[in-house]
């Protein structure tokens, strides 16, 4: 663990949004991008597959309690992603890290939790 309570350059600084479309940023979306996509064509190729054995009655019933409990638990997944990335709860995962290790160095020089400078940075 380090001293300096400043984050290392490139990593939490110029955060603010409006520092543009970086080539990192880009990398990341593409490669979370093709990792969708090919989520995606597994989910929707094993999907078909259910539906055609329950439509040809090879094997009666197989897979539609399995399939709904899948698609019922699986739905508030995604409401509760999407809801996080709407309002902005993964703006700036850095955040908490930094917070977390100055309220260590608070604790190790024998400060109180909560203590006003803390709070104020964190904000």
């Amino acid at each position: 663990m380090t001293s300096s309570s400043t984050p290392p350059a490139g990593d939490a600084a110029g955060r603010d949004g409006d520092e543009g479309w970086t080539a990192r940023r880009i990398a990341v979306i593409g490669f979370a991008s093709a990792i969708l996509a090919i989520a995606g064509v597994g989910f929707i190729y094993k999907m078909t597959e259910f539906a055609t054995t329950i439509v040809r009655d090879d094997v009666e019933g197989f897979g539609a309690v399995a399939v709904s409990v899948y698609l019922i638990g699986m739905l508030p997944i995604v409401f509760l992603t999407l809801w996080a990335v709407l309002t902005g709860r993964f703006r700036d995962v850095e955040r908490p890290k930094y917070r977390m290790l100055e309220l260590d160095r608070e604790i190790e020089r024998g400060g109180e939790l909560g203590g006003g400078d803390v709070e104020r940075q964190a904000r």
